[in-house]
């Protein structure tokens, strides 16, 4: 109990004559927490719970309605003076046993008082629904009969040997992806290609609904029941989920972590079966699918599932590791508690961390769960919005009532009702205020730095790449990669059948058209304009085909290196126009930075120019290298300066899907090439840090500006580049 808990309270006349009893379905059962005995109270018809210590205990226990609230209170004081709670926190325990629908009263007006209370409780799981809009759960049945008729044939697996047997099978599984590590990296390009969504969500499914029945079965092996299943449209796309909470009045802490590693142990198990069969078949239906149960069924698991910040698995195996039941509620009151008695100077509301430790631990937790939900239900939004733009707009709307609008209000009645801070009602204005004020202050005043960052690659000083300038097969490769070349020298040769066909044609064309203009002369002066223009147009056409003729020998735009893949590659293939065959490597001791940089990001590139700007590397992060001057190449671009920026190759930069070089963008960029401050030292010192082809981050430094002038204009051109409003 707190220990500046008052003895007496102005609300104890309002219960102190009640005759009360905890309902017929309420079970109390022992627990430890942090080396501390607590009781749970679970109503095993509402699935309620309500966790309290044992001075608590010798209350709760005696409400059997046969006493007065008066008459119980007195027969704690008797018995241990010391530790028996005091009227205020009986108040308060009883009004959350009533909250909780663990509280019955003989009386007439009891029936009606419940009923409100379940319509009150109906209505705030309503409003809680419409606010999560992203996470409805919708029940759909009681699978506690059917557990029971098929736990017989599965409660082998809750033994030793089948334990032994999960990690031996884990273990072949892992073995068989880490062997075809390579083969696994590439089919993972193609996980979120339209074509392979619906195989993707079949997987995911499959895998969610064994997830779950794992969870129901790891209850039924402790003894519980599992009394609610049905659907969560988790971002409008509906997955299974099974109601465990049964296992909160487990006494042993590890039957409840194992509870929660429940879904996840037979997951992974089923993910291992599936890498085994991708491994061992060829390309095809099969494969595509186990690949996808294996994806799904393993990284998803363990990327979401086990991440303690949201409310799923993780978060109450974390909850039970540390001993720290109900964390984000208790998180909430630590703050709630942090307020009233350091700001306020009020010591009614008791801490939910009994050390200092665990107060710090309750207070960091809050403050991350709920910026890493905002952070993910704000990806969620736009990821919604950028198919389904309204649905996206409503989703936004009650989101941000959600999580803005509906905690301002409980804020403000909080200041405007809650009896704790009558003495102190003023005090909390000021400080509510001023704290506001001073957060809006700081956002719309205070400048901070300012920078926005772009990908680009090394290259070195005069380096140019190769492309074919029309298309045609290539008939050999003139220098081997790796060569020294002179500019205009000729790389490859390409030859064009077509394209020599069409010379013979516009020649003839000429040929004609020349004859008819000479006709034209002598017979009819007057209508020698026609045929001239016909003439200048054919000239103009065999000039163009004669130039496309000396395109087809490839040549080097600059003196370097030569460096091209392998020539038997690229011999006796047909090549499209715009093919990149290599590039030649510029021989210059300098070193330049190629950078991509977004079109929201134009006109705030030129600003930068007065300002710095460094490049960081993987790998690297703490050495940062300065761009002494730089140029943006004029007009919009849409070819990468290499694949490796690119979607296809694991870059940042989204490609066309129907480029198979990954070079061409979505949406135009502008290119930024820099010359990197002291790149000719480092390579006359044999620093490895820059080398060709290297793939960075520049950034680009700005006026420092307020942070809600920053957040606004680039809210602004999130809706105008998504969604061109």
């Amino acid at each position: 109990m707190s220990e500046n808990r008052s003895l007496f309270n102005e609300s104890w006349h309002r219960v102190s004559a009640q005759r009360l009893r905890l309902r017929p379905s309420v079970n109390l059962r022992r627990q430890r927490f942090r080396g501390e005995r607590w009781f749970v109270a679970q109503d095993g018809f509402t699935n309620s719970f309500f966790r309290f210590r044992p001075e608590a205990y010798d209350f709760i226990a005696r409400l059997d309605g046969t006493k007065t609230v008066e008459e119980i209170w007195m027969g704690c004081l008797e018995r241990s003076p010391e530790s028996a709670p005091g009227q205020g926190e009986i108040v308060s325990m009883l009004a959350q046993l009533y909250q909780a629908n663990l509280l019955a009263a003989d009386t007439t007006a009891d029936t009606h008082r419940l009923l409100e209370r379940h319509e009150k409780r109906r209505k705030q799981q309503i409003v809680s629904q419409v606010f999560g809009i992203f996470f409805l759960r919708i029940r759909l049945f009681d699978p506690e009969p059917l557990l029971n008729r098929t736990w017989p044939w599965m409660k082998w697996l809750a033994t030793k040997t089948a334990a032994l047997a999960w990690f031996i099978w884990l273990g072949f599984g892992l073995s068989v992806v880490v062997s075809h590590w390579d083969r696994a990296m590439d089919q993972s390009q193609a996980v979120l290609a339209p074509g392979n969504l619906l195989m993707l969500y079949t997987a995911f499914t499959v895998a969610k609904l064994i997830h779950e029945f794992g969870h129901a079965y790891a209850v039924k092996a402790f003894g519980g029941e599992v009394h609610a299943m049905g659907i969560t449209l988790l971002v409008f796309t509906p997955i299974p989920y099974v109601d465990a909470t049964a296992a909160w009045a487990f006494r042993e802490r590890w039957k409840r972590v194992v509870v929660g590693l429940g879904g996840m142990i037979p997951e992974l198990a089923f993910a291992s079966g599936a890498a085994m069969v991708w491994a061992t078949t060829g390309p095809g239906t099969l494969n595509s699918l186990a690949y996808n149960v294996m994806i799904v069924a393993s990284v998803s698991t363990v990327l979401f599932n086990l991440n303690p910040l949201l409310r799923f698995d993780g978060y109450y195996i974390l909850s039970d590791l540390t001993d720290s039941p109900n964390l984000q509620m208790r998180s909430s009151r630590q703050w709630l508690h942090l307020f009233e008695t350091r700001a306020l100077d009020v010591h009614q509301l008791e801490s939910p961390g009994r050390t200092r430790g665990e107060a710090t631990w309750l207070a960091t937790f809050g403050v991350a769960s709920i910026c890493y939900r905002l952070l993910i239900t704000i990806a969620i939004i736009l990821l919604v919005a950028d198919r389904y733009f309204g649905l996206g707009l409503l989703a936004g709307v009650l989101t941000f009532t959600g999580a803005i609008i509906m905690p301002l209000v409980k804020s403000a009645r909080y200041l405007i009702r809650e009896p704790r801070i009558e003495r102190a009602r003023s005090r909390a204005w000021i400080w509510a205020g001023c704290g506001a004020g001073g957060v809006l202050a700081f956002l719309a005043f205070v400048p901070v730095p300012n920078n926005f960052r772009a990908p680009g690659i090394v290259r070195a000083e005069g380096s140019s790449d190769v492309y074919t300038q029309v298309p045609g097969w290539l008939a050999s490769v003139e220098m081997r990669p790796g060569a020294l070349v002179e500019a205009q020298a000729v790389l490859a040769r390409m030859e064009s059948p077509e394209l020599e066909f069409a010379i013979a044609a516009s020649r003839a064309d000429l040929e004609e058209a020349v004859g008819r203009e000479r006709q034209m002369l002598s017979d009819l002066a007057a209508g020698i304009e026609p045929t001239r223009v016909r003439r200048e147009a054919s000239e103009q056409r065999l000039a163009q085909l004669e130039l496309d003729r000396k395109s087809l020998q490839v040549r080097a735009l600059s003196s370097g290196q030569w460096v091209a893949i392998e020539r038997d590659k690229w011999e006796g293939t047909w090549l499209p126009r715009g093919v990149r065959l290599g590039e030649i490597v510029g021989d210059s001791p300098d070193w330049e930075f190629s950078a991509v940089v977004a079109q929201e990001n134009a006109s705030e590139l030129f600003g930068a120019i007065e300002h710095g700007a460094g490049i960081r590397f993987p790998g690297r992060a703490g050495m940062e290298l300065e761009i002494d001057e730089w140029r943006v190449v004029p007009g919009k671009q849409n070819v990468l300066p290499s694949a490796a920026l690119g979607w296809t190759a694991g870059g940042p930069v989204r490609v066309r899907a129907d480029d198979n070089q990954g070079l061409r963008t979505e949406e135009p960029f502008f290119l930024v090439v820099g010359r990197v401050e002291g790149g000719r030292a480092l390579r006359e010192a044999g620093e490895s840090l820059l080398w060709q082809g290297r793939v960075g981050v520049v950034r680009f430094d700005l006026p420092w500006s307020p942070l809600l002038v920053q957040w606004t204009r680039q809210f602004r051109q999130l809706l105008q580049d998504r969604f061109q409003i």
